[in-house]
Parts: structure tokens; C-alpha cells; sequence
């Protein structure tokens, strides 16, 4: 008697264990926005730099409206958080349209001022507020799409110097200058990262370090890419890509692992092919 009991006993225990493990499994694969998840594209064991230089998820395509390009991903699926982009002087947005496609690719709605004199940054401004309007608009394919609330600025050496004058508004959440002119750094309140690169002859790290990161009140990464020039970042943005898509991940999607590149274990901090500086963090 006591045998057969405690037989069904044991089977009735491995059963409910089971049904709990799956159980686990499956909400541990539950898609989150905002976080690594079952995301294919991130796997612990590379490097985060690695992981974020690769495509994301999302197909992504290209919608054309007067004044400006917008990458997103091509089938939305709400809340994807925006960043505007400004152009070197000069410079065509099809020059950074490898890294453009990137960001949509990992869920952001990118768009980019035509103009390729944006250090003022109201390009960049007016591209927050075309796209604040379409997430209103019934007519619209950004209709109730955006994370409204999670704003960010990149660009690249003009445009790097109109990132950080967009990062004034109060709308930004967060920006990334490349390569950046002078801009009002004093008064962006949002946490930045700032990129330069160690053989950029026409913005060198010593100019950015004098005029953006030294005079930045906000908490501030600096980070010099080794073997990037100025141009090296157009096209995919090389070396750079996945740490400045990390940065965008952990600030506009809550994606905490990828914030691992800056904060707690720092893996840029310890990663070789750069040299970091912070402040205010």
C-alpha cells in the first residue's frame, strides 16, 4: 500500500515539475520589448559590441517625405522609439544609409533631415516634430506607432554638433554625436555618448575632448574608436556600430543588457579597440 502510494506520489510530482518547467521555458521566451528575450540576434555569450553590430529583427524599409528619409522597420508593431539624424556638411543622407537601416533593424523609426546643413539642429527638431504628428494622424502609417516618450539624436560631424544642440529639447531622451562639431553641450540634461575616432584628422578626439566632453554637465561616455578616421563613419558606422546601437537599446528600449557595454561589467571600458573616458555617471 504505502509503495503504490508513494509510486503515484512521485509520478503526480514529476508531472506538476514538468508542466513547471515548461511553463518557465515559455514565459522565459515570451517576447518583451525592451529587453534581450529570445531576440535570435543576441546571444550572451559574444561580446555585446558583436551582437549589436549585427542586423536586428526587423526588416526594415524607406519612406520619403518632403525634407526627409525615414528608416523603419517594415512591419510595425507599436512603440518603437525615434531618432533623428543630421548629416556631415555637406554629405547626402544616402551616405549613412547602412547604419540608418541598422537602427530600423533593431526596432527604432530613424528619420533623417535631407539637408546636409544640420548643426543647428532644428532639422533635427523638425524631424521629432513630423513624426509627434504622424503618430497622431488616423491617415498614417506611424498612427499610434511610436514611443513618443523615448526620443534620441545621432548624426555625424555637423551633424554630430546638431545632435547635441537637438538634445536640448526636453523631448530627448538621450544622444549619440559622432565625430561632433561644438555644440550647446552645457545644456543637454540626457545622458550622451560621445564617439570620436583615433585617426580623424578633421575632428580629432583632442578637439571633441575640448569642446563636447569637457564642457558636458550630463552623464557622458567619450569613446575613441582605434583605426576610425572621419570618414569611417559613413556608410554602417564600422567599428562603432554596435556599441552606439547598445547605447540606444539600454537608453529608448530598456534593453539592460545591452546597457552591460556601459554600466556594471563596462565592456567597452575593457574592450581594447577603445579608449573611454565618463563623467557624471
Amino acid at each position: 500500500m504505502m509503495k503504490s502510494l508513494r509510486k503515484v506520489l512521485f509520478s503526480n510530482t514529476t508531472v506538476y515539475v514538468a508542466i513547471a518547467c515548461l511553463f518557465l521555458m515559455l514565459s522565459a521566451c515570451e517576447p518583451r520589448w525592451g529587453d534581450s528575450g529570445c531576440d535570435p540576434t543576441v546571444t550572451p555569450s559574444m561580446p555585446i559590441a558583436e551582437q549589436y553590430a549585427e542586423q536586428g529583427s526587423y526588416s526594415t524599409t524607406t519612406t520619403r517625405v518632403s525634407g526627409f528619409r525615414i528608416y523603419h522597420p517594415h512591419h510595425m508593431d507599436g512603440y518603437h522609439p525615434i531618432i533623428t539624424w543630421g548629416n556631415g556638411t555637406g554629405a547626402p543622407t544616402m551616405g549613412y544609409t547602412g547604419f540608418l537601416n541598422h537602427l530600423a533593424s533593431w526596432g527604432f523609426v530613424v528619420i533623417a533631415s535631407d539637408s546636409s546643413m544640420t548643426g543647428s539642429g532644428e532639422e533635427m527638431r523638425a524631424g521629432v516634430d513630423y513624426l509627434l504628428q504622424q503618430h497622431q494622424d488616423p491617415t498614417s502609417p506611424f498612427y499610434g506607432m511610436l514611443d513618443t516618450t523615448k526620443v534620441g539624436t545621432t548624426g555625424h560631424s555637423q551633424g554630430g554638433g546638431g545632435a547635441i544642440n537637438a538634445a536640448t529639447d526636453p523631448r530627448v531622451t538621450c544622444s549619440a554625436p559622432l565625430a561632433p562639431s561644438p555644440g550647446d553641450i552645457r545644456n543637454v540634461r540626457g545622458p550622451i555618448f560621445l564617439v570620436a575616432g583615433a585617426n580623424d584628422t578633421l575632428v580629432s578626439p583632442s578637439l571633441v575632448r575640448s569642446t563636447s566632453f569637457n564642457r558636458a554637465t550630463a552623464p557622458t561616455f567619450f569613446g575613441i574608436a582605434k583605426g576610425m578616421d572621419h570618414m569611417s563613419f559613413t556608410g554602417n558606422l564600422g567599428l562603432a556600430r554596435g556599441y552606439v546601437t547598445a547605447w540606444f537599446m539600454y537608453h529608448l528600449q530598456n534593453d539592460i543588457y545591452a546597457g552591460e557595454a556601459f554600466i556594471g561589467r563596462c565592456e567597452i571600458c575593457n574592450d581594447t579597440n577603445w579608449d573611454v573616458s565618463q563623467k557624471h555617471f
